[in-house]
């Protein structure tokens, strides 16, 4: 049958979400066409001609864009059949039915569900009060061998997010060598979805992925996984295999801040595989809100994983949970000076000093925020759970900051496009405003003069998408919010 695997955001990677279940589709026999409309344009006919219309939900930002979408195609042609898979599919099942939006959804290991909704569907047997396995609320994690990606239809490489090297831009690929985590953070999407599994890719596979990246292109590939150390021995062997065939390759990785520390000796040894940065989800500075997200990790082990980073020659590039219910002025002021006083500010992407926790349905922090009378309603439009903080000029800050933020990724293409440090400039100064009274003038300690290597991307998974994202699913279908059915909430 005709199947159109369809991407809205994938954090300005060429989509492993549709790459890989493509591959699974075609070998049984499907037409699968790939669509990713954070790059493309679709005319009518390519929803119109799909008879499963299948949405990757990756993250947060894709999820909210997916949803968009699939409004739009329900107002083009309410009879086709709709699947949202991925990540959070599952947390979405709910409102994603109810709302009449999705007809089935796949979490987990998706590609085993996805492969039987096709099967049922091409043979006209699907029936909805009995789902193939692996379509539901519950995610499947049965063990599989997953296949190389199939990335054959989808846009170049050059089309996406490509390493910034001290200015010189080279192509960048992105693979995974395991799915789900073994930790179990309480504000972490992974955690209500996979509870502490790990689902090892199978090295030849992540390896194979790596080569065909290569050949298109690519000098340089980040490992997606949520840890890069969850399995230590499965990752270093295939960076040191992927080194031994492309020695001039450079990669980038995710790992906490748990297991920099816990396998700090590792670190040099990975410089010497290419590693040229590091991503970690520092969170906080407050170490009551570290403890509350189960992180593992205290404000003292920041320091540490910095410093023992640095002496690796590993750039790092910390992520942030800049605004949650136990935020207080104090502690964003801290998190700013924190960034400022340890040459930080050109290592975090400044959407990160907007980002508002999300709780997303099985989040285990929604029964801890409800029994501390801070919890709203959900939210189907934001697609997670309200709270409100003690302190509402936090709220208002960020709500400004948002604009900031999504001001400056808006420029980024601009002649005029103004840097991180201007950024954080316009953010301090917002927050000393608004919660210090501070009306004079602002300034900013001096940097390392050296740039940070990293991706372009300026975006991030966990942020509400921008304006001018949501512009290609208009453009796409041709049809504008102001046409929309509302959804019942």
């Amino acid at each position: 049958m005709k199947i159109l695997l369809v991407s809205t955001y994938e954090l300005g990677h060429q989509p492993l979400g549709l790459a890989a279940p493509a591959a699974v589709l075609r070998a049984r026999g499907h037409e699968v066409a790939c669509l990713d409309l954070s790059i493309e344009s679709a005319a009518l006919g390519t929803f119109a001609d799909a008879g499963l219309i299948a949405i990757s939900v990756p993250m947060h930002t894709a999820s909210r864009l997916g949803v968009e979408l699939a409004r739009r195609v329900r107002r083009l042609n309410g009879a086709r059949h709709i699947a949202f898979y991925g990540l959070y599919a599952t947390p979405l099942n709910d409102h994603l039915i109810h709302s009449g939006l999705a007809d089935s959804v796949i979490g987990g290991e998706y590609e085993i569900g996805l492969a039987a909704l096709a099967d049922r569907l091409g043979a006209d047997e699907y029936n909805s009060e009995s789902p193939p396995a692996g379509v539901g609320a519950l995610p499947l994690f049965e063990r599989q061998l997953f296949p190389v990606p199939d990335r054959s239809g989808l846009p170049g490489l050059n089309a996406y997010a490509q390493l910034n090297l001290d200015g010189e831009l080279r192509l960048a690929g992105y693979v995974e060598a395991s799915r789900g985590c073994a930790h179990t953070c309480t504000h972490c999407p992974i955690t209500p979805v996979y509870g502490g599994r790990l689902r090892l890719v199978q090295k030849d596979t992540v390896l194979a992925d790596a080569d065909q990246l290569i050949s298109a292109g690519a000098r340089h590939i980040t490992f997606g996984d949520p840890d890069f150390f969850n399995a230590v021995p499965h990752s270093l062997e295939i960076a040191e295999t992927l080194h031994q065939r492309h020695p001039e390759l450079s990669f980038d990785a995710t790992i906490k801040v748990e297991h920099l520390l816990e396998h700090s000796g590792l670190l040099p040894r990975l410089r010497s595989l290419g590693c040229l940065f590091i991503t970690s989800a520092f969170e906080s500075t407050d170490d009551g809100v570290l403890r509350l997200l189960a992180k593992g990790h205290t404000r003292a082990d920041l320091g540490e994983a910095l410093a023992l980073t640095e002496a690796a020659g590993i750039a790092l590039r910390p992520t942030w949970v800049a605004f949650t219910p136990w935020t207080t002025s104090e502690c964003f002021l801290d998190l700013l000076d924190f960034i400022e006083t340890r040459g930080l500010v050109n290592a975090v992407q400044p959407v990160q000093y907007a980002l508002r926790l999300l709780l997303p349905p099985g989040s285990p922090l929604i029964e801890v925020i409800g029994g501390e009378g801070r919890l709203g309603g959900f939210d189907e439009e934001r697609l997670t759970y309200q709270w409100t903080n003690p302190d509402s000029r936090l709220d208002d800050l960020q709500a400004e900051i948002a604009g900031i933020v999504e001001n400056a990724a808006g420029c980024e293409e601009c002649d005029d496009a103004e840097s991180s440090e201007t950024t954080f400039l316009r953010v301090k100064q917002a927050a000393r405003r608004m919660l210090a009274g501070d009306l004079g003038a602002i300034t900013l300690r001096p940097q390392p003069p050296k740039p940070v290597p990293g991706l372009t991307e300026t975006w991030f998974c966990c942020a509400e998408p921008t304006t001018a994202q949501l512009a290609p699913l208009d453009e796409a279908l041709g049809i504008y919010p102001e046409q929309l059915p509302v959804i019942s909430r």
